[in-house]
């Protein structure tokens, strides 16, 4: 499947929503239903620590300034989740970009994991982020 073929493509689209460039558009990876699975089933942190951050400012720079100060390395690729059935590869640097694109309020309960563990970042759809450390 294609980025443009994932359900939630038009979120990132349609002039209605937003446009992203071409060359982030290339770097938003589609997950299989099987890939999925695995995400979920491997990369659930060992809860040690967890600071949470209300997303309801109306300047996206805020929490983009504070994402990028809980987990500074943006090269990090992450997984984004939005249920057992959609989820997306990318890159940290293009969710903390984006991140008000990815996360909708009153619809998004969003799971974002990097590739090789060790935290999570939780988007409830109350407008609230929770960046838990784990082992």
């Amino acid at each position: 499947m294609t980025i443009r073929e994932f359900p939630l493509a038009w979120r990132w689209t349609q002039s209605t929503h937003a446009l992203l460039p071409a060359d982030v558009l290339a770097q938003l990876r589609p997950l299989s239903h099987a890939e999925v699975m695995q995400v979920h089933k491997t990369n659930s942190p060992v809860r040690k620590s967890g600071i949470s951050r209300s997303t309801s400012d109306p300047d996206p720079a805020v929490a983009r300034l504070w994402l990028r100060r809980v987990q500074p390395d943006l090269a990090a690729p992450v997984y984004v989740s939005w249920d057992e059935d959609l989820a997306i590869e990318t890159t940290w640097s293009i969710f903390t970009e984006y991140w008000d694109d990815f996360c909708y309020p009153s619809s998004d309960d969003i799971a974002v994991v990097p590739v090789t563990g060790g935290w999570q970042l939780i988007y409830h759809h109350y407008e609230q982020f929770e960046f838990i450390a784990g082992s």
